[in-house]
């Protein structure tokens, strides 16, 4: 992986990376929420003692303000680790982001930093519930978010040459995972109205959109104004060519 890959990966979840914190990163706010934090404490122990402040605090506030571009006497996080961590992090995040220059690349940062993109990386490996990955899974599932090589060159079956990246497969019309990726979200679209006690059929028949498609589902009972309910569950590819180009303002995206 490159140096910019690395880095990613030591973020937060909720920042776009694996949630693996660097012991050097986190060095710096570790010490001076606790420097600071205890300085109250320090000062009701010694009491009237003259003793001179401990000069590494001063130095590393310092070297914290200037990274931050902070002005001196500005208030500081006090003791809570997390408000010293946060704006480095927060830095570090518009660094890397600043770097990409490729459109798939944003596209990728603005979909793996969206709300829920990394729920993934809390669940529980419990096999008998559905969550245990298989290794290659997770290989592939953390290259698409890091946007590692996880395969070779080679042309598709529908004449289209995949790269290195291998982002080609989520959107393919030949492949496979995409329908596979629609069947799961209808079903759990489908379970979760059977749930709450709405009987439901799939693709019901005789129910066709202007276009002449049928929808995914509809419930056998009214669910509003005597009307049914009837949905359409859309797999949403963030990568593909032809979303790359469009608004990346947009925050909709379906990437790991």
């Amino acid at each position: 992986m490159s140096e910019s890959q690395w880095s990613q990966s030591t973020l937060p979840i909720k920042l776009g990376g694996l949630g693996i914190r660097s012991v050097f990163s986190l060095a710096l706010p570790a010490f001076l929420a606790s420097a600071v934090g205890t300085l109250d404490l320090q000062s009701n122990i010694l009491g009237h003692l003259s003793i001179a402040p401990e000069p590494c605090v001063s130095m590393l506030i310092d070297r914290w303000r200037m990274e931050l571009n902070v002005q001196p006497g500005s208030p500081l996080p006090g003791r809570s680790q997390s408000k010293w961590d946060e704006p480095l992090l927060q830095k570090a995040s518009s660094e890397l982001l600043s770097l990409m220059t490729k459109m798939e690349d944003k596209a990728r940062w603005l979909a793996i930093t969206s709300q829920h993109a990394g729920d993934w990386l809390f669940s529980l490996p419990i096999t008998s519930c559905g969550l245990r990955l298989s290794d290659e899974a997770v290989r592939v599932a953390v290259g698409l978010r890091l946007g590692a090589s996880i395969c070779e060159p080679h042309p598709c079956a529908c004449g289209i040459i995949v790269n290195t990246r291998g982002t080609h497969g989520l959107s393919c019309s030949l492949g496979f995972g995409r329908i596979a990726r629609h069947g799961t979200l209808n079903d759990l679209i489908y379970r979760a109205l059977i749930k709450a006690g709405y009987p439901t059929s799939k693709e019901p028949q005789g129910m066709s959109r202007a276009d002449g498609k049928r929808p995914d589902g509809a419930t056998l009972v009214p669910w509003k104004a005597g009307r049914t309910l009837v949905w359409d569950a859309t797999v949403v590819d963030t990568l593909a060519p032809s979303y790359a180009h469009l608004n990346l303002n947009v925050h909709n995206f379906g990437l790991c």
